[in-house]
């Protein structure tokens, strides 16, 4: 009897854990089954975004591609924005922007401090001075203010006095501690009209190096394409000189030298572009314009990139304003160059038989 109990229990014990094991064998399938059903999820979500972003890349494609005269309307209220801002501050101030002393003439001022009321003495030197163009701004270092520098065109000895006297009071600095720049009307417009001429003698030989070029690789003269290009860089201009002036910036004689320096981003981008689209081999037009398009935008966000670096890292206010310009002229580059001159450059191509 005891042996058969003891094989009767043995028995059980065994089916025990013959079926605990079979438990953890389906408890084991079910895991390496649900295993996949997750991956298989993620999958899918990772596939369902990957095709809209595909689909929304599509689109763009097929919009730049069948409405491009339709997306000239973009660049041409851009432009017509930036004419409205210029006349109604020429009609204003008699100047399409506000100059700072180096092309106006008048008094600069700085003083080694850590005052930074500069909105509130702007607006008391504005009312002691009326007539007087006021420009207060403060200098950093490392995002501390240590100075500050206010300028005026104003060239008055008795004006100059009184506000060196006020300066003194408001920044509680000795009238000795004070740095004093002066410059005479006559020589900072003398300076801003060499400087426009300056810029008026780079687009004129710009323009003609770049029709001599469409000659030499079309073997023909092509009047418009190069025209395209002379007008891109010229709304690149106007459109920027619009933001300066909408900003309220002073501009300098550096910040003029921004806008010459836009004049060679400008060109370069829309180089890239006709050239392309004159020689394509046996690819579509569109087709040429896209390939442009990539390395074109490739080597505008790279320049951008750079810019805005230095825009935010740069402690000199003048090193400032020429990223500010130049930023502000590659985003409307793009604009200009990728929807503006594509779209008449093809519009041209087409009707010459050229596609």
């Amino acid at each position: 009897m005891a042996e058969e109990q003891n094989q009767h229990s043995s028995g059980q014990s065994s089916a025990i854990s013959s079926s605990n094991s079979e438990q953890e064998h389906r408890q084991q399938a079910q895991q390496h089954h649900q295993q996949p059903q997750k991956k298989g999820g993620g999958s899918e979500k990772s596939a369902s975004k990957s095709a809209s972003i595909a689909s929304l890349k599509e689109s763009v494609i097929s919009i730049y591609d069948k409405q491009y005269k339709k997306l000239l309307v973009i660049p041409a209220a851009v432009i017509i924005v930036a004419a409205v801002i210029l006349l109604q501050s020429y009609s204003s101030t008699g100047s399409f922007f506000k100059k700072d002393i180096s092309l106006s003439g008048g008094i600069s001022v700085s003083a080694a401090t850590d005052f930074s009321e500069d909105v509130a003495l702007e607006n008391e030197l504005s009312q002691r001075f009326p007539g007087s163009d006021v420009g207060v701004r403060k200098l950093t270092q490392i995002g501390k203010s240590v100075g500050i520098v206010v300028e005026a065109n104003i060239e008055s000895e008795s004006d100059i006095d009184a506000m060196l006297n006020l300066l003194s009071s408001r920044l509680d600095v000795n009238k000795g501690e004070l740095t004093v720049q002066r410059v005479g009307a006559t020589f900072g417009q003398s300076f801003f009209r060499q400087m426009i001429i300056g810029m008026l003698l780079a687009f004129v030989f710009m323009a003609i190096a770049v029709f001599i070029y469409f000659r030499i690789i079309a073997g023909k003269w092509l009047w418009l394409p190069g025209v395209f290009v002379v007008w891109t860089a010229f709304v690149d201009i106007v459109c920027t000189l619009a933001v300066v002036t909408f900003s309220g910036i002073h501009v300098s004689a550096a910040g003029l030298a921004a806008f010459l320096m836009l004049i060679g981003y400008s060109v370069d981008t829309d180089i890239l572009l006709t050239v392309r689209a004159l020689k394509g081999g046996e690819l579509k037009l569109f087709d040429r314009i896209r390939s442009a398009v990539k390395t074109g935008i490739m080597m505008s966000l790279t320049a951008f990139c750079a810019v805005i670096a230095g825009y935010f890292f740069a402690e000199s206010e003048t090193i400032k304003q020429i990223m500010f310009i130049l930023s502000a002229g590659m985003i409307f580059d793009i604009i200009h160059t990728w929807i503006t001159n594509a779209g008449l450059l093809r519009w041209y191509l087409e009707k010459k038989g050229m596609a």
